[in-house]
């Protein structure tokens, strides 16, 4: 049971990050900060959840508790390498539909 909830926890946080990049690359001038500020939010959430979290509980749950709960340290690793990759869709589509609309607006 508690291994459900902390994986909804981290796949609702993780939507939660999308949705803070989706709003935040509306403002002028930030679609290129939101990729590089999000790239850092999405490292820092991967981290989170490979490493702070687990050394967190580890007095609470039994290691292999834990070990099936969490991830493994390639979370962060890879949120490392590749972690812009979800901010840098995000805006694409943002500017997609944005451009979308302003097309439909000159059309009529």
């Amino acid at each position: 049971m508690i291994a459900t909830i902390f994986h909804i926890l981290e796949f609702g946080s993780f939507i939660a990050l999308l949705i803070l990049f989706w709003r935040v690359s509306k403002w002028p001038r930030w679609k290129v900060r939101v990729v590089v500020y999000g790239w850092a939010l999405v490292f820092l959430w991967a981290l989170l959840w490979a490493a702070i979290l687990p050394m967190s509980l580890r007095g609470i749950l039994d290691s292999q508790t834990l070990a099936d709960i969490f991830p493994d340290g390639t979370i962060a690793a890879g949120a490392l390498f590749s972690g812009w990759f979800w901010p840098m869709i995000v805006v694409a589509i943002r500017s997609y539909k944005d451009l979308k609309k302003i097309g439909d607006d000159h059309v009529a």
